[in-house]
């Protein structure tokens, strides 16, 4: 189950929080049909505040495609992957045509 967290700072809270809003409504049938795309079961995103002001996100995927995920989308021309990378570069101040960060390794 490959996790990732995302710095967000306390000025994007709210476009993040449009930004789930979205994909929990208007955009839901989409963002389901992104996850089943790319083999994921499982796609959650937890918000977590900082004693700094700030926040960073939580986000979990499972499922067979869960392993290769951010590759895969960065790499495919449909038009719900590319809005949903560049949301994320947005909303987490990361370049999608950066390298990928290395995901979250499993210790206990």
């Amino acid at each position: 189950m490959p996790g990732m967290i995302a710095p967000l700072a306390a000025d994007k809270l709210e476009d993040w929080e449009a930004w789930v809003a979205e994909l929990a409504g208007p955009r839901k049938a989409e963002f389901d049909d992104f996850n089943a795309r790319h083999g994921l079961s499982e796609h959650r995103a937890y918000l977590q505040p900082m004693p700094d002001g700030n926040y960073a996100t939580l986000v979990i995927h499972e499922g067979p495609g869960a392993d290769s995920l951010l590759p895969t989308v960065m790499a495919s021309d449909h038009p719900f992957d590319q809005w949903f990378i560049q949301s994320i570069g947005g909303l987490h101040g990361m370049d999608p045509g950066a390298p990928l960060p290395p995901l979250a390794e499993r210790r206990i």
